[in-house]
């Protein structure tokens, strides 16, 4: 079974690149004879796109970016880049050749694992750890190698196709989603690693579980309670977990007088609260009764 990596990647660039100014667009039908790129289109869409802190490679992002995504199991050679040119001219053609300079777009190859042979032509450049720069006939196409980047977080994105289970837990873990829900696309990246016979011992139902419990003090109870049972909560997660973050009233919420007592001295009572503390929030007629109660008790 043939696995398209490249519409994975293209998946996430999706999401990573939505609220910077671009749109991606998959298998974008090109030519004269019907054929489909199996490379991503990124164009921008805002005259001033935000590229701060975006991930290691994409710095020089233009108005028109072809990129090819070769998965461990393929080769980044010369000829990927020939038809990366191939692929330039046709998508040039259909912008129109007169109306599109040759600067506005721009070529992008990355690859998984080290592209060695590639790399060792005099015209590979090194630009920064991870991205070099090779030219071809007339263009410059930058060379993003996700075995050499480094793991800092603005290079999560990258880190899901490293094919490295800790890798992609250290994406699950710093990769901030744009989507309401990027399980989805998650869940299917880690299905096709299994496919691929690679163990990733985790799934994002478990990243999911993790976070929560890293994060349970700041989320609603409703939150909690729709990825856990209430038997898992009480399993999992140690009375200090289950009330961190709670308002002293909520924690009480439910909670009978004298289990609110329950461990506490008459005298510990008497002599931390004030009278009004101990009173406060109580019906005043209800007190009144309750005085009226206690004098006939002590009448009789």
């Amino acid at each position: 079974m043939k696995i398209y990596w490249h519409r994975l990647f293209g998946l996430m660039l999706m999401d990573y690149l939505s609220n910077r100014g671009f749109r991606v667009e998959l298998e974008k039908d090109l030519s004269l004879k019907r054929q489909y790129l199996d490379v991503v289109i990124v164009e921008r869409e805002d005259e001033d796109p935000d590229l701060s802190g975006i991930c290691d490679g994409f710095d020089n992002l233009s108005r028109h970016n072809l990129l090819s995504y070769k998965s461990k199991g393929q080769s980044l050679n010369a000829w990927a880049l020939e038809e990366l040119i191939g692929h330039y001219v046709n998508y040039r053609k259909v912008l129109g050749t007169t109306r599109t300079k040759s600067d506005d777009i721009r070529l992008y190859a990355v690859s998984t694992r080290y592209p060695k042979g590639l790399l060792s032509l005099s015209s590979a450049k090194e630009v920064k750890t991870g991205v070099w720069e090779v030219r071809v006939l007339s263009r410059d196409i930058r060379i993003l190698v996700l075995s050499r980047l480094p793991l800092e977080q603005r290079n999560a994105i990258l880190a899901f196709f490293s094919f490295d289970a800790e890798k992609v837990r250290f994406a699950l873990n710093n990769y901030q989603w744009q989507m309401e829900d990027g399980s989805t696309v998650v869940n299917q990246l880690l299905d096709k690693y299994s496919l691929e016979g690679i163990d990733m011992p985790y799934t994002m139902e478990q990243f999911r579980k993790e976070y929560l419990k890293a994060h349970l003090s700041e989320l609603d109870p409703d939150e909690v309670l729709s990825i856990f049972s209430p038997e898992e909560v009480l399993s999992r997660f140690g009375p200090e977990d289950r009330l961190k973050g709670l308002k002293p009233e909520d924690r009480l919420k439910g909670l009978k007088p004298e289990d609110r007592l329950k461990g506490l001295k008459p005298e510990d009572v008497l002599s931390k609260f004030e009278p009004e503390d101990r009173l406060k929030g109580l019906d005043p007629e209800k007190i009144e009764a309750y005085l009226e109660k206690l004098k006939k008790k002590k009448a009789h």
